[in-house]
Protein backbone atom coordinates (compact mmCIF):
# COMPACT_ATOMS: atom_id res chain seq x y z
CA UNK A 1 0.00 0.00 0.00
CA UNK A 2 1.59 3.25 -1.16
CA UNK A 3 1.34 6.14 1.30
CA UNK A 4 2.55 9.62 0.40
CA UNK A 5 3.27 12.79 2.37
CA UNK A 6 3.65 15.96 0.33
CA UNK A 7 5.04 19.34 1.34
CA UNK A 8 5.50 22.11 -1.19
CA UNK A 9 8.61 23.27 0.69
CA UNK A 10 10.83 21.51 3.18
CA UNK A 11 12.45 24.47 4.90
CA UNK A 12 15.77 24.49 6.74
CA UNK A 13 14.01 24.91 10.08
CA UNK A 14 10.43 24.57 11.25
CA UNK A 15 7.94 22.61 13.33
CA UNK A 16 6.29 20.98 10.31
CA UNK A 17 9.66 19.68 9.15
CA UNK A 18 10.33 18.31 12.65
CA UNK A 19 6.89 16.67 12.64
CA UNK A 20 7.70 14.85 9.41
CA UNK A 21 11.15 13.78 10.60
CA UNK A 22 9.83 12.43 13.90
CA UNK A 23 7.10 10.58 12.02
CA UNK A 24 9.76 8.97 9.81
CA UNK A 25 11.69 7.78 12.88
CA UNK A 26 8.70 5.74 14.06
CA UNK A 27 7.05 4.74 10.76
CA UNK A 28 8.85 3.92 7.51
CA UNK A 29 6.10 2.84 5.14
CA UNK A 30 5.55 6.19 3.42
CA UNK A 31 7.20 8.31 0.73
CA UNK A 32 7.83 12.05 0.94
CA UNK A 33 7.47 14.33 -2.09
CA UNK A 34 8.31 18.03 -2.29
CA UNK A 35 8.73 20.83 -4.83
CA UNK A 36 11.39 22.81 -2.96
CA UNK A 37 13.64 21.57 -0.20
CA UNK A 38 16.58 22.30 2.01
CA UNK A 39 19.13 19.58 1.22
CA UNK A 40 19.98 18.98 4.88
CA UNK A 41 16.33 18.33 5.69
CA UNK A 42 16.14 15.85 2.81
CA UNK A 43 19.37 14.20 3.93
CA UNK A 44 17.96 13.74 7.42
CA UNK A 45 14.61 12.37 6.21
CA UNK A 46 16.23 10.04 3.69
CA UNK A 47 17.89 8.09 6.49
CA UNK A 48 14.41 6.79 7.38
CA UNK A 49 12.06 7.03 4.38
CA UNK A 50 12.11 7.46 0.62
CA UNK A 51 12.23 11.12 -0.45
CA UNK A 52 11.67 12.53 -3.97
CA UNK A 53 11.27 15.80 -5.75
CA UNK A 54 7.83 16.01 -7.37
CA UNK A 55 8.12 15.78 -11.16
CA UNK A 56 4.98 13.97 -12.32
CA UNK A 57 1.48 13.06 -11.09
CA UNK A 58 1.41 10.74 -8.09
CA UNK A 59 -0.52 7.48 -7.90
CA UNK A 60 -0.99 6.24 -4.34
CA UNK A 61 -3.41 4.69 -1.87
CA UNK A 62 -3.22 7.28 0.93
CA UNK A 63 -2.20 10.91 0.47
CA UNK A 64 -1.35 13.36 3.26
CA UNK A 65 -0.27 16.95 2.82
CA UNK A 66 0.45 20.00 4.90
CA UNK A 67 -2.21 22.65 4.32
CA UNK A 68 -1.70 23.66 0.70
CA UNK A 69 -2.09 21.49 -2.37
CA UNK A 70 -0.60 22.30 -5.78
CA UNK A 71 0.18 18.96 -7.45
CA UNK A 72 -1.67 16.21 -9.32
CA UNK A 73 -2.56 13.21 -7.18
CA UNK A 74 -4.76 10.16 -7.66
CA UNK A 75 -5.33 8.51 -4.27
CA UNK A 76 -7.35 5.27 -4.17
CA UNK A 77 -8.40 5.44 -0.51
CA UNK A 78 -8.28 9.05 0.69
CA UNK A 79 -6.59 12.43 0.74
CA UNK A 80 -6.00 14.10 4.09
CA UNK A 81 -4.90 17.68 4.72
CA UNK A 82 -2.99 18.25 7.97
CA UNK A 83 -3.69 21.49 9.85
CA UNK A 84 -0.49 22.55 11.64
CA UNK A 85 -1.66 26.07 12.56
CA UNK A 86 -4.32 27.76 14.67
CA UNK A 87 -7.06 28.73 12.17
CA UNK A 88 -8.51 31.36 14.54
CA UNK A 89 -5.22 33.27 14.62
CA UNK A 90 -4.35 33.51 10.94
CA UNK A 91 -5.39 36.23 8.54
CA UNK A 92 -7.42 34.03 6.20
CA UNK A 93 -10.25 31.51 6.19
CA UNK A 94 -8.98 28.04 5.30
CA UNK A 95 -10.22 26.72 1.98
CA UNK A 96 -11.91 23.31 2.04
CA UNK A 97 -12.00 20.74 -0.71
CA UNK A 98 -14.52 17.91 -1.04
CA UNK A 99 -11.70 15.56 -2.05
CA UNK A 100 -10.10 15.93 1.36
CA UNK A 101 -10.76 15.14 4.97
CA UNK A 102 -8.76 16.96 7.63
CA UNK A 103 -6.39 16.17 10.49
CA UNK A 104 -5.51 18.69 13.20
CA UNK A 105 -2.42 18.39 15.39
CA UNK A 106 -4.26 19.66 18.48
CA UNK A 107 -7.73 20.52 19.77
CA UNK A 108 -6.80 24.14 19.12
CA UNK A 109 -6.25 23.34 15.44
CA UNK A 110 -9.33 21.13 15.15
CA UNK A 111 -11.73 23.48 16.95
CA UNK A 112 -10.42 26.51 15.07
CA UNK A 113 -10.81 24.74 11.74
CA UNK A 114 -14.37 23.71 12.62
CA UNK A 115 -15.21 27.28 13.70
CA UNK A 116 -13.78 28.82 10.54
CA UNK A 117 -15.03 26.30 7.95
CA UNK A 118 -17.80 24.23 9.52
CA UNK A 119 -15.84 21.07 8.64
CA UNK A 120 -14.83 18.39 11.11
CA UNK A 121 -11.15 17.80 11.75
CA UNK A 122 -9.72 14.56 13.15
CA UNK A 123 -7.38 15.01 16.13
CA UNK A 124 -3.97 13.31 15.91
CA UNK A 125 -1.22 14.71 18.10
CA UNK A 126 2.36 14.90 16.87
CA UNK A 127 4.60 11.96 17.66
CA UNK A 128 7.85 13.00 19.38
CA UNK A 129 10.31 10.08 19.69
CA UNK A 130 13.19 11.73 21.52
CA UNK A 131 15.05 10.46 24.57
CA UNK A 132 16.85 12.47 27.21
CA UNK A 133 20.62 12.35 26.68
CA UNK A 134 22.94 11.62 29.56
CA UNK A 135 23.99 15.21 30.23
CA UNK A 136 23.99 17.50 33.25
CA UNK A 137 22.39 20.91 33.51
CA UNK A 138 24.79 23.81 33.03
CA UNK A 139 25.60 25.84 36.11
CA UNK A 140 23.77 29.15 36.51
CA UNK A 141 20.73 30.35 34.61
CA UNK A 142 20.92 29.31 30.96
CA UNK A 143 18.10 30.04 28.51
CA UNK A 144 17.71 28.61 25.03
CA UNK A 145 15.37 29.38 22.12
CA UNK A 146 15.00 27.63 18.79
CA UNK A 147 12.74 29.64 16.53
CA UNK A 148 12.33 31.04 13.03
CA UNK A 149 11.78 34.55 14.46
CA UNK A 150 8.98 35.35 12.04
CA UNK A 151 6.55 38.06 13.17
CA UNK A 152 4.36 35.67 15.17
CA UNK A 153 7.25 33.99 17.02
CA UNK A 154 7.80 36.78 19.53
CA UNK A 155 11.16 38.39 18.82
CA UNK A 156 9.98 41.60 20.50
CA UNK A 157 9.05 39.63 23.64
CA UNK A 158 12.53 38.11 23.72
CA UNK A 159 13.90 41.64 23.95
CA UNK A 160 11.37 42.61 26.62
CA UNK A 161 12.25 39.59 28.76
CA UNK A 162 15.97 40.26 28.32
CA UNK A 163 15.49 43.87 29.51
CA UNK A 164 13.55 42.66 32.56
CA UNK A 165 16.29 40.19 33.47
CA UNK A 166 19.04 42.76 32.90
CA UNK A 167 17.27 45.49 34.88
CA UNK A 168 16.71 43.08 37.77
CA UNK A 169 20.42 42.26 37.84
CA UNK A 170 19.80 38.58 37.17
CA UNK A 171 22.82 36.81 35.70
CA UNK A 172 22.02 34.56 32.75
CA UNK A 173 23.07 33.42 29.30
CA UNK A 174 20.63 33.04 26.42
CA UNK A 175 21.47 31.03 23.28
CA UNK A 176 19.12 31.63 20.36
CA UNK A 177 19.23 29.31 17.34
CA UNK A 178 17.49 30.91 14.40
CA UNK A 179 17.40 31.52 10.68
CA UNK A 180 17.76 35.28 11.34
CA UNK A 181 21.23 35.66 12.81
CA UNK A 182 21.16 39.44 12.18
CA UNK A 183 18.04 40.02 14.28
CA UNK A 184 18.61 42.94 16.66
CA UNK A 185 18.67 41.79 20.27
CA UNK A 186 19.14 44.28 23.09
CA UNK A 187 21.16 42.30 25.62
CA UNK A 188 24.84 41.32 25.52
CA UNK A 189 23.80 38.14 27.35
CA UNK A 190 22.09 36.90 24.19
CA UNK A 191 24.18 34.89 21.75
CA UNK A 192 22.72 34.19 18.33
CA UNK A 193 23.63 30.97 16.52
CA UNK A 194 22.90 29.48 13.13
CA UNK A 195 19.94 27.13 13.17
CA UNK A 196 20.59 23.45 13.91
CA UNK A 197 18.46 20.43 13.05
CA UNK A 198 19.16 18.71 16.36
CA UNK A 199 19.31 20.67 19.62
CA UNK A 200 18.46 17.79 21.95
CA UNK A 201 21.68 18.06 23.96
CA UNK A 202 21.57 21.86 24.19
CA UNK A 203 17.93 21.88 25.37
CA UNK A 204 18.57 19.13 27.91
CA UNK A 205 21.49 21.14 29.37
CA UNK A 206 19.56 24.42 29.59
CA UNK A 207 17.63 25.85 32.54
CA UNK A 208 14.65 26.89 30.40
CA UNK A 209 13.51 26.82 26.80
CA UNK A 210 11.90 30.15 25.90
CA UNK A 211 9.06 30.32 23.33
CA UNK A 212 7.09 33.58 23.44
CA UNK A 213 4.84 33.18 20.40
CA UNK A 214 1.66 35.04 19.45
CA UNK A 215 0.01 31.78 18.38
CA UNK A 216 0.82 28.09 18.07
CA UNK A 217 -1.23 25.05 17.09
CA UNK A 218 0.90 22.61 19.09
CA UNK A 219 4.28 23.91 20.24
CA UNK A 220 6.66 21.17 19.16
CA UNK A 221 9.83 22.68 20.66
CA UNK A 222 8.00 23.26 23.96
CA UNK A 223 6.87 19.64 24.06
CA UNK A 224 10.40 18.48 23.18
CA UNK A 225 11.81 20.54 26.03
CA UNK A 226 9.41 19.11 28.60
CA UNK A 227 10.19 15.56 27.46
CA UNK A 228 13.88 16.36 28.02
CA UNK A 229 13.16 17.61 31.55
CA UNK A 230 13.73 21.29 30.77
CA UNK A 231 10.97 23.68 31.90
CA UNK A 232 9.74 26.40 29.59
CA UNK A 233 9.08 30.14 29.61
CA UNK A 234 6.04 30.71 27.42
CA UNK A 235 3.06 32.90 26.58
CA UNK A 236 -0.46 31.87 27.77
CA UNK A 237 -1.48 29.98 24.64
CA UNK A 238 -4.22 27.34 24.72
CA UNK A 239 -2.02 25.03 22.66
CA UNK A 240 0.68 25.11 25.34
CA UNK A 241 -1.86 24.37 28.05
CA UNK A 242 -3.25 21.53 25.95
CA UNK A 243 0.10 19.75 25.76
CA UNK A 244 0.47 20.01 29.54
CA UNK A 245 2.22 23.28 30.42
CA UNK A 246 1.38 24.33 34.01
CA UNK A 247 2.64 27.55 35.59
CA UNK A 248 4.89 26.83 38.55
CA UNK A 249 5.12 23.12 37.74
CA UNK A 250 6.92 22.85 34.42
CA UNK A 251 6.48 26.35 33.01
CA UNK A 252 6.74 30.05 33.71
CA UNK A 253 3.79 31.57 31.85
CA UNK A 254 4.12 35.26 30.94
CA UNK A 255 1.34 37.52 29.73
CA UNK A 256 1.51 38.75 26.14
CA UNK A 257 2.50 42.27 27.18
CA UNK A 258 5.41 40.86 29.28
CA UNK A 259 4.25 43.02 32.20
CA UNK A 260 3.48 40.01 34.40
CA UNK A 261 6.64 37.92 34.47
CA UNK A 262 7.63 35.93 37.56
CA UNK A 263 11.31 36.86 37.59
CA UNK A 264 11.79 35.28 41.02
CA UNK A 265 10.61 31.91 39.72
CA UNK A 266 12.92 32.20 36.71
CA UNK A 267 15.86 33.17 38.93
CA UNK A 268 15.25 30.35 41.42
CA UNK A 269 15.45 27.84 38.55
CA UNK A 270 14.05 25.06 40.73
CA UNK A 271 11.16 23.49 38.78
CA UNK A 272 11.24 19.68 38.87
CA UNK A 273 8.59 17.59 37.17
CA UNK A 274 7.58 14.42 35.32
CA UNK A 275 6.03 14.84 31.91
CA UNK A 276 4.37 12.69 29.28
CA UNK A 277 3.33 14.22 25.94
CA UNK A 278 -0.16 13.73 24.50
CA UNK A 279 -0.63 10.27 22.98
CA UNK A 280 -0.30 10.18 19.20
CA UNK A 281 -2.54 7.98 17.06
CA UNK A 282 -0.61 8.02 13.77
CA UNK A 283 -0.38 4.23 14.07
CA UNK A 284 -3.93 3.98 12.73
CA UNK A 285 -2.61 5.00 9.30
CA UNK A 286 1.12 4.17 9.31
CA UNK A 287 3.33 1.21 10.21
CA UNK A 288 7.02 0.39 10.55
CA UNK A 289 6.77 -2.46 8.05
CA UNK A 290 8.15 -0.57 5.06
CA UNK A 291 10.93 -1.99 2.87
CA UNK A 292 12.92 1.22 2.41
CA UNK A 293 16.69 0.71 2.24
CA UNK A 294 18.77 3.88 2.35
CA UNK A 295 21.82 1.97 1.02
CA UNK A 296 20.06 0.49 -2.00
CA UNK A 297 21.73 1.56 -5.24
CA UNK A 298 19.57 3.56 -7.68
CA UNK A 299 20.30 5.10 -11.06
CA UNK A 300 20.50 8.87 -11.36
CA UNK A 301 21.24 11.25 -14.21
CA UNK A 302 23.46 14.24 -13.54
CA UNK A 303 21.88 17.60 -14.36
CA UNK A 304 25.16 19.50 -14.48
CA UNK A 305 28.86 18.93 -14.46
CA UNK A 306 29.67 18.07 -10.87
CA UNK A 307 32.31 16.59 -8.61
CA UNK A 308 30.74 14.24 -6.09
CA UNK A 309 33.19 14.49 -3.20
CA UNK A 310 31.91 11.57 -1.13
CA UNK A 311 32.10 9.23 -4.12
CA UNK A 312 35.25 10.86 -5.54
CA UNK A 313 33.53 11.06 -8.93
CA UNK A 314 33.88 13.75 -11.60
CA UNK A 315 30.66 13.63 -13.61
CA UNK A 316 29.63 15.29 -16.85
CA UNK A 317 26.12 16.56 -17.50
CA UNK A 318 23.64 13.79 -18.45
CA UNK A 319 25.88 11.05 -17.12
CA UNK A 320 24.02 8.06 -15.64
CA UNK A 321 25.53 6.63 -12.46
CA UNK A 322 24.43 4.58 -9.46
CA UNK A 323 24.24 6.04 -5.96
CA UNK A 324 22.93 4.94 -2.59
CA UNK A 325 19.27 5.92 -2.34
CA UNK A 326 19.69 8.33 0.59
CA UNK A 327 22.61 10.04 -1.12
CA UNK A 328 20.64 10.29 -4.36
CA UNK A 329 17.80 12.06 -2.52
CA UNK A 330 20.24 14.56 -1.00
CA UNK A 331 21.85 15.38 -4.37
CA UNK A 332 18.44 15.60 -6.04
CA UNK A 333 17.44 18.28 -3.49
CA UNK A 334 20.62 20.20 -4.37
CA UNK A 335 19.71 20.08 -8.08
CA UNK A 336 22.71 17.98 -9.06
CA UNK A 337 20.90 14.84 -10.22
CA UNK A 338 17.51 13.40 -11.05
CA UNK A 339 16.53 9.95 -9.84
CA UNK A 340 15.57 7.67 -12.71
Amino acid sequence: MKKVFYMHKLSAIGGVESFLYYLSKIYNDFIVYYKEADAEQVKRLAQNVEVHKYTKPIECDMFFCNYGYDIEVNAKEFKKNIIHYDPLNVGFTPMVNDEFSYIGVSKVACNGFKAKTGNDCELIYNVIPIEKPNVKKKKGLNLISATRLTSEKGGDRINKLARLLDNAGIEYTWDIYTNRVNYKFVSPNIKVHQQKLDLTKEIAEASYLVQLSDCESFGLSVCESLILGTPVIITPLEAFKEIGCIHGVNAVICDFSMKQVDLDMIKQNSLKFDYKPPKSDWGKYLTNKGTYNKDELVEVRTLRRVWLIEENLHCLRNQVIKLKRARASELEAKGYVEVL
